[in-house]
């Protein structure tokens, strides 16, 4: 085989040359490779770990965040509706203040206008007696005492009033 350019020693140096390369490459490269590459594998494992409880972590306090969120806005409803039930309360007491005044202001009036009234009246029996004294005089042409006038016009008033 040698005329074919095959040297059977040649092969097996390169065979030799060849496994010895194969087990230097094992030891020195290849497992060195490996135990870079499982080393990186874990890191990447341990970083999507991480990186998985960091999500959990913020979708705990993002929950926490919403649950306080919403707390506050309930709590500033009830603040709100607190604040426009006072408002209600404190219309009610000012229209309820505002009746009452303007009733007892009626009430002032009233009482005022009846006394114009009574004074009126009084006023007007005061002259209708004077009036009838002077034309009872006229009338009769003398004098009559003034407890017999004052008689006679109070019961003249009194026939009136009725």
């Amino acid at each position: 085989m040698e005329a074919l350019g095959f040297d059977f020693k040649l092969i097996f140096a390169y065979f030799i040359n060849f496994a010895i390369l194969v087990v230097a490459l094992r030891a020195f490269a290849y497992k060195p490779i490996l135990n870079l590459l499982e080393e990186r594998k874990k890191k990447i494992a341990d970083g999507l770990d991480s990186a998985e409880k960091v999500k959990e972590q913020a979708e705990r306090e993002r929950a926490k965040f919403q649950t306080e969120l919403e707390k506050a806005r309930l709590s500033s409803q009830e603040d709100a509706s607190k604040i426009a039930q006072a408002t209600a309360e404190m219309r009610e007491q000012i229209l309820t203040e505002a009746r009452k005044e303007a009733e007892a202001i009626k009430e002032r009036a009233r009482a005022e206008i009846e006394a114009e009234r009574q004074s009126a009246q009084s006023d007007l029996r005061r002259q209708v007696a004077d009036l009838t004294v002077a034309l009872t005089r006229k009338v009769v042409g003398q004098s009559i005492d003034k407890k017999a006038q004052h008689d006679l016009v109070g019961k003249f008033l009194a026939e009136m009033g009725e």
